[in-house]
């Protein structure tokens, strides 16, 4: 079981995470006021703000889903169940946690999660 110090660090380290990830979108939401933008500018100005906007809406729902499994660990932590592979219920490797604060499978039923994904996938590319 995790030590209480490595615990400690841990979720430190997914606070950090949580913090700078909503720091970032809001740095992001105030600069992609389209309006502000477009009172000089032309066609091309306009078609290269949309994209850019795009862009940082397909970030943020990257960002969202890392918040999500960030709030999903935190609240793993206060119900002791943290640090336990949701597949198998061994210990999840401190380092991978340190790598990973929000991994929830050690790395043996990932690499087979991922190895079956895989399979599932090159079966449907043939059918396709």
């Amino acid at each position: 079981m995790l030590r209480v110090k490595e615990l400690k660090t841990i979720k430190e380290i997914l606070s950090k995470m949580e913090k700078d990830i909503l720091g970032d979108l809001q740095e992001r939401i105030k600069s992609s006021n389209v309006d502000e933008q477009r009172d000089i500018g032309d066609m091309f100005d306009d078609a290269d703000i949309e994209q850019s906007r795009e862009f940082n809406l397909l970030l943020s729902s990257r960002e969202r889903q890392k918040l999500q499994q960030i709030k999903a660990a935190l609240k793993r932590m206060d119900a002791k169940e943290y640090g336990l592979c949701e597949d198998c219920g061994e210990e999840i490797p401190v380092g991978r946690l340190k790598a990973m604060p929000f991994a929830t499978m050690c790395v043996k039923c990932k690499s087979l999660q991922e190895s079956l994904e895989g399979q599932v996938a090159a079966t449907a590319e043939e059918k396709a």
